[in-house]
């Protein structure tokens, strides 16, 4: 990593408050150490109800400093890139969130699984989205 990186970081919506925060923490510092400017990084919380989102954002918006956070939405088609197509398919396919896909550097914290399908679109196909689909540069266990 280098501050000419634009770095992804999508966080599991799953994880404990105090989780979140010790690994937004720890990756913020890193990601200082690396001189990735603050406006490179963006903080994405997977899609999940809104209680999640909110403790999630709570927990990890006093480490990020001046970055962005968003919160995926698989509603809002301009924030979604084309991923792939399933065999025999003439339409659809896969969907995930274009900040993501437009990242040079791909960071999970918390279950890969889980941010996968958090990151997908709505009219994705059940359960379409596996961990390889997000080619993660980094998965954090937190």
């Amino acid at each position: 990593m280098n501050r000419d990186d634009d770095v992804a970081i999508a966080v599991d919506p799953t994880l404990t408050r105090r989780r979140a925060a010790v690994a937004a923490q720890d990756l913020a510092r890193q990601l200082a150490e690396a001189r990735v400017p603050l406006g490179q990084r963006v903080w994405i919380i997977a899609a999940a109800d809104d209680l999640r989102i909110a403790r999630i954002a709570s927990a990890i918006t006093e480490s990020i400093g001046g970055s962005r956070l968003l919160v995926h939405n698989p509603h809002e088609l301009d924030d979604l890139v084309f991923q792939r197509r399933y065999p025999g398919q003439r339409r659809g396919g896969l969907y995930l969130n274009a900040h993501w896909q437009q990242a040079s550097i791909r960071i999970v914290v918390g279950e890969i699984d889980v941010v996968a399908h958090g990151l997908s679109a709505w009219f994705n196909p059940a359960e379409a989205a596996r961990s390889e689909d997000l080619n993660a540069d980094l998965v954090v266990g937190a």
